[in-house]
């Protein structure tokens, strides 16, 4: 769960960067921060893949061979890289390339695992238990939640936009409204992870 605490890092600094009262190179220098902040739930949401895979293994909860924990492996260092190669190559035609690749994945990703675990719960199979076949529409959901976020993660780059001189009134109102709103997308987040988390604790039902 180490990737949603540098998450809930993030969402604090969101809620000083819409303060206009701070100045343009304080709410900068913070919007810096939160970009690297922001790699530490991203890597490690990245990897999550290949370590449920190993607990599904080790906990004999279905059949998993060891051919798909490596490719696992692969895919999850792999995105891993791919979030490191957009900060590095931020503002170029590489970075817009990884990030629709990125949005790609997360909707593929989202879908098939929201797919398994709809089918599981109507029908049994796949996954005979029913808490880890909600766990994992859960788990789905969460890719295409992450998708959300990015897609309406737009304060930070406003305020960029502004420069030392560019705030008004109606800057200060639209930033607000898109921090809103991304923070709406992050507390769902969060709501869905504790839900997860029940799901796997408690094991509610079979």
């Amino acid at each position: 769960m180490y990737w949603l605490g540098a998450d809930v890092g993030l969402y604090m600094v969101m809620i000083f960067v819409k303060n206009p009262n701070l100045s343009y190179e304080t709410r900068k220098t913070l919007i810096m921060l939160a970009f690297y902040i922001d790699q530490f739930p991203r890597v490690t949401f990245a990897l999550i893949l290949p370590v449920g895979l190993h607990l599904t293994q080790d906990l004999a909860l279905y059949p998993v061979p060891d051919w798909l924990i490596v490719l696992a492996w692969v895919v999850g260092i792999a995105w891993s890289v791919l979030h490191l190669l957009v900060v590095k190559y931020k503002g170029t035609p590489l970075a817009q390339t990884l990030l629709q690749i990125n949005k790609l994945y997360e909707v593929l990703m989202g879908g098939f695992f929201l797919a398994v675990g709809a089918k599981s719960l109507i029908s049994g199979a796949p996954i005979d238990a029913g808490w880890f076949a909600l766990k994992l529409l859960l788990f789905g959901a969460i890719f295409w939640i992450i998708l959300g976020i990015d897609t309406v993660f737009q304060p930070f780059t406003t305020i960029l936009k502004m420069g030392p001189n560019g705030s008004t009134p109606e800057a200060e109102a639209e930033v607000t409204r898109q921090t809103h709103l991304t923070m709406a997308w992050a507390v769902l987040l969060y709501l869905v992870i504790l839900m997860v988390a029940f799901m796997g604790k408690v094991k509610p039902f079979w």
